[in-house]
Order: structure tokens, then sequence, then C-alpha cells
């Protein structure tokens, strides 16, 4: 299966064309960046005491999320075999399953304790670290 999607018309594509795969690779950086961005003032407010910026920063972070995951899908097809046999990829999937049920919970938690903010500034660069390990691995 894996070499039937490595295979795909849209793997070749990702893998040969000029501008594809950066744009793709800069989206995943940008939703990233806009996920992270979001969340860190969340929990650390929530850190504080508060939780006012939540409201208007969730939108972002469900933003972020929804294009660094449409985008890191695209990048996994393009080289599906190296991510799966990656020690750094299958940590970074599993940091990012930890992290996004964790952040099902705090959708459905009315109080979040100041230790589940804190697991979510830990979690999210865990996820960060993990994925930029992945060319070095």
């Amino acid at each position: 299966m894996i070499e039937a999607l490595e295979a795909s018309a849209l793997a070749e594509h990702l893998r040969r064309s000029r501008w594809t795969y950066p744009l793709v690779n800069a989206g995943h950086v940008l939703g990233i960046a806009l996920l992270v961005g979001a969340v860190v003032p969340m929990q650390v407010r929530r850190l504080r005491g508060g939780a006012s910026l939540v409201p208007t920063l969730r939108p972002y972070a469900i933003a972020g999320l929804a294009l660094a995951v449409a985008c890191g899908i695209l990048l996994f097809i393009a080289q599906a075999g190296d991510y799966l046999a990656s020690p750094w990829f299958l940590a970074k999937m599993a940091l990012l399953a930890v992290a996004l049920a964790h952040a099902a919970w705090h959708l459905r938690a009315t109080v979040v304790p100041r230790a589940a903010a804190l697991a979510s500034l830990i979690l999210w660069p865990l996820v960060l670290v993990a994925g930029r390990m992945i060319a070095y691995g």
C-alpha cells in the first residue's frame, strides 16, 4: 500500500515539481505557526488564572491545525516509506496523537486546570521538536 501511495500521480508531482513541494512545506510551517502561536498565549493566560483569550485565539489554533495536517499529509505522500522508517516520525505521530487528544479534552472542559495548560505547553513543542528531528534522523 505504501508503494502504491508513493507511486501515485500526486506523489510523483510533489516529488518532481519545482514549486509544489516547497509551497506545501511552507503551508505546513505556516499551519504550525498559527497553531502554536495561538496555543501558547491561550495556555499562558490559563496558567495565570484567566481564559479570556481562548474564544479569540481558538479559531486560529484550529485553522492552523487543519492547515498543518492537510499539508503534512501531502508531505507524507511524497515520501511515505522514508517517513514510516523514521523513529522521529513515529515519535512525532505518537506525540501528535496525545496532543490532539489533550486538545479535544480542552474543547469539552468547562474548567482547565493549570496542570492541563502546562501539559499543552509541553506537548506541542515536543511535537515540533520531533518533527524537526526527522530531517536529521
